[in-house]
């Protein structure tokens, strides 16, 4: 399914020689590039490969405590300092100084760092505190209880809360129902200070560890730092078997339809859920291929798209296509349609949208289309390639994240630019829309659907049977090819004579 014809055998893609990748003997890895924009600034990231779903039952929540105790005391900046210490420096908490929690990763960043040498060791003693030196204090593990309360109470949004009581239907079968990273309540409330530090013992550990250091700063100077602070971190003997976790097919589709008294408008999202494309096809051209096709296939119907949600009558304000991790299972990937349905007409918003998807399955996308598509594509390559020298670090620290985080490639913006200009012409339309329609031919399996409601009054919330029966009727619907109506002559047909200018006189 991934590979295009004749492609099994291709060399793999060049990483970029500008970043020092490293190993070192305890299995910790890092990247490092010199960046000159901004100047005299510098990011320091650690990215681990642990979330949420390495927590068993009884843990549900840790991952993410953890993260928060991360500023809340460490060996070298204990109880507040380390906070104190990055706003001294002018690195705001919250802004310059933050972390996340995932599902599989846990990522900490110290942005926008002033390049002098004592800075830059003290963020990467900060990193090491963090890898192996949480001091993880039971006094202020109790007062971080309240806090991971409060931000369970007050959770960002309405949709949110649907996603995360809706997991356990997402996700039949499989961990990622039950591992939303915020965790149980009745976990946060009651887990003992020695079951957070287990935790951190066993999942916090080198060689699930990334550092990585971009900005205005000496290469040389800045490994050797590395190797000093990181190399006593001894790797673990015996370490506990890291594992993925699997998203199972679903054989027949799922319809979800749930409602909150926060959720300001209504949302319509439909997955059609494949997997991901194998690590080791990721070194090489085929992944470069594959995702150009795809990315063709989201321009082309979302421009479509666009079109309809322009015509008066048409029942949804946006509908947009898009391709990625299925919600945030790193094992499953889905090809998306978010639906924004205009009031009152949810099912034929569904059926419409689902209609150009239908299309575009049933006939493909034409030549014209990809020629706007692609030029609009080797134009954005082309602005990168030409201002390869402008780019700033955080540019570069996203690639070196997904890099170490999902083996994502990390050629060079000059190979990437080559790569592409030589592989484009190559690819025609009908390769566009055998990718595409291999994502998007079935709503009978692997098919989810979920819809988000306002609940208040005077708002009718169709059932799942409506959301399918409007599905299904875009899949019969008597449908013909889309009609691209390009105009390639001159915006003035007939050029007016020259006339002869009076005379000066």
């Amino acid at each position: 399914v991934w590979l295009p014809a004749g492609a099994q055998s291709v060399p793999e893609l060049p990483i970029d020689k500008e970043v020092r990748i490293g190993k070192k003997p305890n299995e910790l890895t890092n990247y490092i590039r010199h960046n000159a924009l901004p100047e005299n600034l510098a990011s320091f990231y650690i990215a681990q490969k642990v979330g949420s779903v390495q927590e068993e039952e009884s843990q549900r929540g840790l991952a993410h405590f953890l993260e928060h105790m991360c500023f809340n005391g460490t060996d070298n900046f204990p109880g507040d300092r380390l906070i104190k210490y990055c706003e001294s420096i002018g690195v705001k908490f919250g802004r310059n100084l933050n972390a996340y929690t995932s599902t599989d990763e846990t990522v900490y960043n110290i942005d926008d760092v002033p390049v002098t040498e004592s800075n830059i060791d003290s963020c990467l003693l900060i990193l090491h505190d963090w890898a192996d030196g949480l001091t993880l204090d039971p006094k202020e593990i109790d007062k971080e209880r309240g806090v991971i309360h409060e931000e369970w109470r007050m959770r960002s949004s309405a949709s949110q809360r649907i996603f995360e009581r809706n997991l356990p239907k997402i996700y039949p079968g499989s961990r990622y129902g039950l591992r939303f990273p915020i965790g149980l309540m009745s976990v946060i409330d009651n887990f003992k200070p020695e079951e957070l530090r287990a935790y951190y013992e066993k999942w916090y550990r080198p060689d699930l560890q990334g550092i990585i250091v971009v900005g205005d700063i000496d290469v040389d100077l800045v490994e050797a730092k590395i190797k000093e602070i990181f190399s006593p971190i001894k790797a673990q003997e015996n370490p506990a078997k890291y594992e993925t976790y699997p998203v199972p097919d679903n054989n027949e589709p799922i319809y979800i339809v749930d409602k909150d008294k926060e959720q300001q408008m209504t949302q319509i999202l439909m997955f059609f859920k494949h997997d991901p494309m194998p690590d080791q096809l990721k070194k090489t051209l085929n992944y470069v291929a594959v995702k150009y096709l795809i990315s063709m296939s989201e321009q082309m119907l979302n421009a479509r798209l666009q079109e309809l949600a322009q015509k008066p009558d048409c029942p949804f304000a946006l509908a947009q296509a898009g391709d990625g991790n299925f919600i945030m299972s790193k094992t499953k990937d889905a090809y998306s349609l978010v639906v924004i349905p205009k009031p009152g007409q949810e099912t034929a918003a569904v059926q419409v949208a689902m209609q150009e998807v239908e299309r575009a399955t049933r006939f493909g996308f034409t030549a014209t289309e990809l020629v706007r598509a692609r030029e609009e594509f080797l134009s954005a390559e082309e602005k990168t390639y030409d201002n390869r020298d402008k780019q700033r670090n955080d540019f570069f620290v996203p690639q070196y994240v997904r890099h170490f985080l999902e083996n994502d490639p990390i050629p060079s913006i000059e190979d990437s630019y080559q790569t592409y200009k030589m592989l484009v012409p190559q690819m025609p339309v009908e390769a566009v829309n055998q990718a595409f329609q291999q994502f998007t031919c079935s709503v009978d399996t692997n098919f989810v659907l979920l819809a988000m409601f306002p609940e208040k009054e005077g708002v009718t919330i169709p059932t799942s049977d409506d959301m399918k029966k409007a599905v299904e009727a875009a899949k019969k619907a008597e449908l013909t090819p889309y009609v691209d109506n390009v105009k390639n002559e001159p915006l003035v047909p007939n050029l007016p004579e020259p006339k002869a200018l009076p005379e000066a006189k």
